[in-house]
C-alpha cells in the first residue's frame, strides 16, 4: 500500500482535486433538486432502516409508501448503496451522506477510465486526459445535478472498465473472463438499461472480431465461461426480478410497451449545447425546457484528430477507431433523423433514446485523450496536458456554475422526515396518489392499483363481522387476532402486493396451524387473504417471507462467487483426484 501511494501519491493528490471542482456545487448548505435525487435518498435510507433491524438483504421497502411497501429492491439492485448505508448508521445526516456518496462515485469514476485508457493507450497523460474529459462531460453533469440518476453514475464508474476488458479479450492475450464477467455484472446491478446498450456495444466488437474469434476460439470459450459465471453470480438479483414481472404488471411494463421513444429524440442542435439546462426529456417541451444531454464539445470535436494522426504512432490504433465510429454513431442514433419509430417496440426498454449518450460520453473520451497526445507529439505531452486540462476545467467550472443558480429546498441538516414528506421537499403536486419523493415515477407500482395511497389510511379491509384483536404492525411484520371467521371471509390489508409475502396462523396455544399464500386483490392489488372457515380464535401474522426461486437463486449465487474464487485450486483438487484414479 505504501508503495502504491509513493508510486502515484501525485495522481491521487491531482485526482482529489479534480474531483472537488468537480463536486463544487455540493459544497454549500443546500442540496438541488434533481429528477430522481429524493428517490436514491430515500433508498438509500430505506436500507440503512432495513440494517438497523438486522434485515441484510432487503427485498421490499416496507416503510415507504405511507407503509404500504415498495418492491424497489426486486427490480433494482441496492447492492451500491451499502456505503452509504453503513455511513447513514454512523449517525451522518442524510443530504451529506449523500454527497459523500457522489463524491466517491466521482474519485472511482476519474480512476477507472484513468486505469482503461492507461492500458489501452500505455500513455500515463493520454490517461489523464480522458479522465478529465470524461468526468466533465456534460451529460455527467447533468446526471449528477440535473436528474440525479444514481444508476447511471454508477453505469459510468463501471463502463471504462469494460471497455477494458473486451479490448483485453479480443485484442491481447491478457484476458481472464472472471474479470469480464465481473464488471459486465456488477453494471447489471447498477443500471440495468446501461447494462443492456453494453451488451450491444460488445456485440458490435465482436461482429468487427469475427475472424479472430473463429480462428482463435479459446476467446469464444472464454466469453462464454463469463456470461455463465455472471448469470450465476447474479441469479441472487436477475431470477428474482423475472419471476416478479412475469408474476404481475407492473408501470415499468406498461411505460416501455406504450411509450413512443421517438418523442424523446435530440434535435441537431442540443449537441451543441454548453449550458447545463434544467429542463426535461422530450419535445412537448420548449426550447427553454431542453435538457442538456451531449458529451459536451471537448469530447465531440478532439477525436476527430484521428484522421489527423497516423495510425502507425497509435497502439490498438484499429480498436480507438472502432470507439471513435460508434461513439459518433450513437450520438447520431439520439437525433430525430434516426427512425425510432421503427424500432419503437424492439428499444422502448430504453426510455428515452439520449440514454446511448453515456456510451458516446465513454467512447469517445477515451479516443479524445489518446488522439489529442498523438497529434501534439512533437510537443512536450505535460504542458499538452497541463494546458488542455485547463480548458477542460474551466469550460466544466463554467457549466457547473448553473448548478449553483437553481434554488434549493433542503439543505445539510434536513431531517429525512421532511425528505420524505413529499409536500414539503417539493414533489408533491404531479401526483397525489402516492410519495413522489419515495417513488420518483412509480415504475414499481402496479398497474391495478386503484387506490388512494396517500388517504387510504392504515386499516383491513374485510367481509367478516368479527372485530380484529390486538391489530400490531413493525418493520415487515403485521399481526391481529379474529375469534372466527366464515368460508368466504377474505381481508385485504394495507399492503402492495408483490410475490412472497406469506400469512401464518397460530392457535390460542402459540401453534403454528397453517401458512397461507396471499394474492392479489382484483381492484387494489393490495396482500388479500381467505383464513376460510374457523371455529377458534386464530392470530394472523403476514410478513414477507420471499420466494422459493428467490432461495434458490441466493444459494446459486453463493455457489457460483465460490466456484468463481476457488477455482483454480478446485482444478488442482480435481486433477489429483483423476491422478489417483489412473
Amino acid at each position: 500500500m505504501r508503495k502504491f501511494i509513493k508510486k502515484h501519491g501525485l495522481l491521487i493528490i491531482i485526482s482529489i482535486f479534480v474531483c472537488i471542482l468537480f463536486c463544487y456545487p455540493l459544497f454549500t448548505n443546500g442540496l438541488v433538486r434533481g429528477h430522481d435525487t429524493y428517490f436514491h435518498i430515500c433508498r438509500i435510507e430505506a436500507v440503512k432502516e432495513a440494517y438497523a433491524h438486522g434485515d441484510f438483504f432487503p427485498r421490499l421497502y416496507y416503510e415507504q409508501n405511507f407503509n404500504f411497501g415498495y418492491g424497489t429492491p426486486l427490480f433494482y439492485s441496492d447492492i451500491f448503496l451499502i456505503i452509504p448505508a453503513i455511513i447513514r448508521l454512523c449517525g451522518v445526516p442524510i443530504v451529506i451522506t449523500y454527497k459523500i456518496f457522489i463524491f466517491l462515485c466521482t474519485f472511482l469514476t476519474f480512476f477507472s477510465m484513468y486505469y482503461a485508457v492507461k492500458k489501452i493507450s500505455q500513455n500515463s497523460w493520454a490517461a489523464f486526459l480522458s479522465s478529465l474529459i470524461y468526468l466533465f462531460t456534460a451529460y455527467r453533469i447533468t446526471d449528477v445535478y440535473v436528474r440525479g440518476a444514481l444508476g447511471e453514475i454508477l453505469a459510468m464508474i463501471i463502463i471504462p472498465m469494460i471497455v477494458l476488458e473486451i479490448f483485453k479479450i479480443l485484442y491481447t492475450d491478457e484476458y481472464d473472463y472472471k474479470f469480464l464477467g465481473l464488471f459486465f455484472g456488477l453494471l447489471l446491478l447498477s443500471h440495468n438499461i446501461s447494462f443492456i446498450l453494453m451488451c450491444g456495444v460488445f456485440g458490435v466488437f465482436l461482429i468487427c472480431n469475427i475472424r479472430k474469434l473463429i480462428k482463435e476460439k479459446k476467446r469464444i470459450f472464454c466469453i462464454i465461461k463469463a456470461v455463465i459465471m455472471a448469470i450465476g453470480c447474479l441469479s441472487f438479483f436477475l431470477f428474482p426480478m423475472l419471476e416478479q414481472l412475469s408474476s404481475g404488471q407492473y408501470a415499468i411494463n406498461e411505460f416501455v410497451s406504450d411509450s413512443n421513444i421517438s418523442n424523446n429524440t435530440l434535435f441537431f442542435e442540443q449537441l451543441f449545447t454548453v449550458n447545463i439546462n434544467f429542463g426535461l426529456a422530450g419535445h412537448e417541451f420548449g426550447r427553454d425546457y431542453w435538457m442538456t444531454t451531449n458529451t459536451g464539445l471537448i469530447a465531440l470535436f478532439l477525436p476527430l484528430l484521428i484522421f489527423k494522426t497516423n495510425k502507425k504512432d497509435i497502439p490498438n490504433h484499429s480498436f480507438l477507431l472502432i470507439c471513435t465510429l460508434l461513439g459518433y454513431f450513437c450520438l447520431i442514433a439520439c437525433l430525430d433523423i434516426f427512425p425510432w419509430s421503427a424500432f419503437n417496440s424492439l428499444l422502448s426498454f430504453m426510455q428515452f433514446p439520449w440514454r446511448l449518450v453515456i456510451i458516446s460520453s465513454a467512447l469517445l473520451s477515451i479516443a479524445a485523450g489518446v488522439f489529442t497526445i498523438s497529434f501534439f507529439k512533437k510537443f512536450d505531452e505535460k504542458k499538452i496536458t497541463i494546458i488542455m486540462s485547463a480548458i477542460i476545467i474551466i469550460l466544466g467550472l463554467y457549466q457547473l456554475s448553473f448548478v449553483l443558480l437553481q434554488p434549493t429546498v433542503i439543505n445539510n441538516d434536513t431531517p429525512y422526515y421532511l425528505i420524505a414528506d413529499d409536500d414539503y421537499s417539493g414533489e408533491h403536486g404531479i401526483v397525489t396518489y402516492y410519495n413522489q419523493a419515495e417513488l420518483a415515477a412509480a415504475d414499481y407500482l402496479p398497474i391495478k392499483d386503484n387506490i388512494d395511497y396517500r388517504n387510504y389510511g392504515d386499516y383491513v379491509v374485510t367481509n367478516n363481522s368479527k372485530d380484529l384483536i390486538n391489530f400490531i404492525r413493525g418493520y415487515n411484520y403485521m399481526s391481529f387476532s379474529v375469534e372466527s371467521s366464515q368460508l368466504d371471509s377474505f381481508y385485504i390489508l394495507p399492503l402492495i402486493y408483490y410475490k412472497g409475502y406469506t400469512i401464518e396462523c397460530y392457535n390460542d396455544n402459540g401453534n403454528l396451524v397453517e401458512s397461507l399464500i396471499p394474492y392479489p386483490d382484483d381492484d387494489t392489488y393490495l396482500v388479500t387473504f381467505s383464513p376460510g372457515e374457523r371455529n377458534e380464535k386464530i392470530q394472523y401474522v403476514i410478513f414477507y417471507k420471499g420466494t422459493r426461486l428467490q432461495s434458490i437463486s441466493y444459494c446459486v449465487s453463493l455457489l457460483s462467487i465460490f466456484i468463481t474464487i476457488f477455482d483454480r485450486k478446485l482444478k488442482e483438487e480435481v486433477k489429483k483426484i483423476c491422478c489417483r484414479f489412473q
